[in-house]
């Protein structure tokens, strides 16, 4: 209820208290009820004026005061001449100081706006909830939003892992800001709190970050320059002496700084030091000073020196920047370059020299008598003399750029392969006797000599050949070797027999035709019955005349034999104790390529213990040839049967006719034919073994076998 009907009804209920209190006292009974109601209506007229009068500047000292609060100050007009005018007057007072308040807070605050859209950086203030309740316009360039995005947000809404432990903490720190565009932002924040909020500032270190890492940049390039850069002061004392320094000259920078610069120098060159000083000054640096230089240990090194002046903001000098460069190898190179020239000079009046011996030398080669060409490590023909045209067919245009593959026979075509390993397993004089195939396809035997062709580095790069037709001397040493030897044997082969007496005889024949002899056995010498400069006994230990029963030291020693007439016997039996049969099968299989494409002589390999399994005799009898007598002549079916008979006997053994089904795969029919050839021959025989017929070598049959 309203203040102004409250009073009305108090003055109303006095009156109407005062009425009954009056007609109670008086008497009223010749007063008519009009005249009661007018004075009623006087007395209610009276207390409506008397409280329109006292209530109606209250009451707009009432709505004065509401508009105040809702900020709209105006002032009130009282003339009441009383209490009430005088406290309008105070209102008006107050109004007006207010408004003078707030114009002046109006006016700081738009200097505020100014100041805070003029700095540089980002200001704005947070609640307690974290969120934006003011922004400066430059969230427009640090964030990319507009101040209506950010307004009302919570901070990590809008930067991810923002630190609000931080502002939390009122702590200054840096922060990387993402832009609305995903572009990085690095800032400093200062934090304020100030009753309800955080106030913040942004400020951008981007230009500082760009500046620490131009100083990390330069201070890592003064650090770990390998010029020595010493700062001086105007009186040329050090200041700044860097590792560069340090390594140079041997002191360390608490060593050198403070000091002159003149401690480094002879005293001779202190005159010269301040003149460039003085150049310095004048000019703003001075280069190419070549000067020496004293170090710790006392030694001297000539240095290269840059000096430069050092100007502040202001153009006034203080300092200057010696950078130095260790030049002494290069003099000591510029005199050994000197040298070197001189000596250049004389090694081209010797080469000029040289030159015409190489032109004599050419024009020998050009007209050898041996054919002479070189090969590339591709196998193609680089070179290629007269009597090359001559001896094979092919003129020099034709020659060069061939494959030398074709000057070989289909089989050694893999010799120029076999040529370029040995070359790089160290061989440097490789001489064998070989054959060669002409343009005409003839087939020639030709002796080589193969030499390596190396590069300026020592680098192989290909090969040269000297070859001469010794087509005469192999035909007439083959038809001596067929006359004079008594088995079938022939160069460059590799040959298997599992007896030690033909093995024996094969090579004293061949040593007979000239051939040099080598046993390589666990058996004594005069056990096989050769003499002992020609036998190497299998042997753990390295002694003289022994060789470790090792597959690849056996080839190496094989391998070094001189010459291509050597008749090599291989006992294989301890070999096969020592080693597994795979290993001694590939020894055989790479001395059968040694002595095919060298043509290096003959080997006879021999096993005759029987630790060879059925299906290992007859690998090694498929990879090597078979050893025959000149004498025998029987087809090779019935050969092998005699072999396989006598072979059987000589260790008390006698074959049935199953056996020799079983041995050879064949029928018995089959089986029964070939017994009874040899038989009819006389060089096997049946006999009776209790109940079943056994066979067994005549004596006939095993002179045939001892010949063969």
């Amino acid at each position: 209820m309203r203040i102004f009907t409250k009073f009305i009804l108090i003055l109303f209920l006095i009156s109407v208290i005062s009425l009954i209190l009056g007609v109670s006292i008086i008497d009223v009974s010749g007063v008519s009820p009009s005249y009661i109601a007018y004075v009623a209506i006087v007395i209610l007229s009276v207390a409506l004026f008397a409280a329109g009068s006292i209530l109606e500047p209250i009451e707009k000292m009432k709505e004065a005061f509401e508009k105040a609060v809702k900020g709209e100050l105006e002032t009130v007009e009282v003339t009441t001449g009383d209490e009430f005018e005088e406290l309008a007057s105070a209102f008006n007072w107050m109004v007006k100081e207010l408004r003078r308040e707030r114009d002046a807070l109006k006016e700081s605050e738009e200097r505020f706006r100014s100041v805070v859209e003029k700095i540089d950086g980002w200001v704005f203030e947070l609640d307690r909830d974290l969120r934006i309740i003011y922004t400066s316009p430059k969230v427009k360039d640090y964030l990319g939003y507009n101040e209506e995005e950010v307004l009302g947000r919570k901070i990590n809404e809008i930067l991810e892992n923002f630190p609000v432990d931080l502002i939390k903490n009122n702590e200054k720190f840096e922060f990387e800001l993402v832009t609305k565009t995903k572009k990085v932002h690095p800032v400093e924040v200062t934090v304020s709190a100030s009753g309800d909020c955080y106030r913040c500032f942004a400020r951008s270190i981007e230009e500082r970050k760009k500046i620490e890492r131009e100083l990390a940049f330069f201070r890592g390039i003064l650090e770990h320059s390998i010029d020595a850069i010493v700062i001086l002061d105007i009186d040329s004392r050090i200041v700044a002496w860097n590792r560069g320094a340090e390594i140079m000259f041997g002191y360390t920078a608490e060593e050198a700084i403070g000091k002159p610069i003149a401690f480094l120098l002879p005293e001779d060159q202190w005159n010269q030091c301040r003149e460039n000083f003085r150049r310095a000054v004048l000019e703003g640096h001075v280069k190419d000073i070549e000067s020496v230089r004293y170090t710790k240990s006392g030694d001297t090194v000539i240095v290269d020196q840059t000096l430069t002046s050092i100007y502040d903001s202001t153009g006034e000098l203080v300092g200057f920047v010696a950078i130095m460069r260790d030049i002494t190898r290069r003099k000591k190179a510029e005199i050994e370059l000197k040298n070197t020239c001189e000596e250049l000079e004389r090694r081209t009046r010797e080469i000029l020299e040289v030159q015409k011996e190489l032109y004599h030398l050419a024009s020998i080669v050009e007209n050898s008598n041996d054919a002479i060409y070189s090969v590339d490590l591709e196998g193609k023909i680089t070179s290629w003399n007269r009597t090359a045209e001559k001896m094979f067919g092919w003129s020099k245009d034709e020659a060069i750029g061939m494959d030398s593959s074709d000057l070989l026979p289909d089989e050694i075509k893999n010799e120029t392969d076999f040529i370029l390993r040995r070359l790089r397993d160290g061989d440097s004089d490789l001489r064998f006797e070989t054959r060669r195939l002409t343009k005409s396809g003839d087939i020639i035997d030709v002796e080589i000599a193969i030499s390596p062709l190396l590069d300026e580095v020592g680098v192989l790069r290909g090969f040269s050949v000297i070859a001469r037709d010794i087509s005469l001397k192999i035909e007439s040493e083959r038809d001596a070797e067929r006359r004079m030897l008594r088995y079938e044997v022939e160069r460059g082969r590799v040959y298997f027999t599992d007896s030690f007496d033909v093995a024996v005889g094969v090579i004293n024949d061949l040593i007979k035709c000239g051939y040099d002899g080598k046993v390589i056995s666990r058996r004594y010498p005069e056990v096989i019955g050769v003499r002992e400069d020609g036998y190497l006994m299998m042997a753990n230990r390295r002694k003289g005349i022994t060789v470790e029963p090792d597959p690849a030291k056996i080839y190496r020693e094989i391998v070094r034999m001189p010459g291509w007439k050597n008749a090599v016997l291989l006992d294989l039996d301890y070999l096969l104790v020592k080693w597994p049969f795979e290993e001694v099968y590939e020894l055989l299989q790479r001395l059968k390529d040694l002595f095919f494409v060298l043509n290096k002589g003959i080997l006879i390999a021999v096993s005759e213990s029987g630790v060879l399994s059925e299906r290992e005799l007859k690998l090694l009898k498929m990879e090597c040839g078979v050893i025959r007598s000149k004498g025998v002549d029987l087809p090779e079916e019935m050969y092998e049967l005699l072999r396989f008979v006598y072979s059987k006997n000589r260790f008390g053994e006698k074959p049935s006719i199953k056996d020799i089904m079983s041995s050879f795969n064949i029928t018995r029919n089959t089986a029964k034919k070939r017994i009874s050839y040899l038989v009819e021959k006389g060089l096997i025989k049946m006999i009776k073994d209790g109940r079943m017929k056994v066979l067994e070598v005549t004596e006939d049959g095993r002179e045939v076998m001892r010949a063969a």
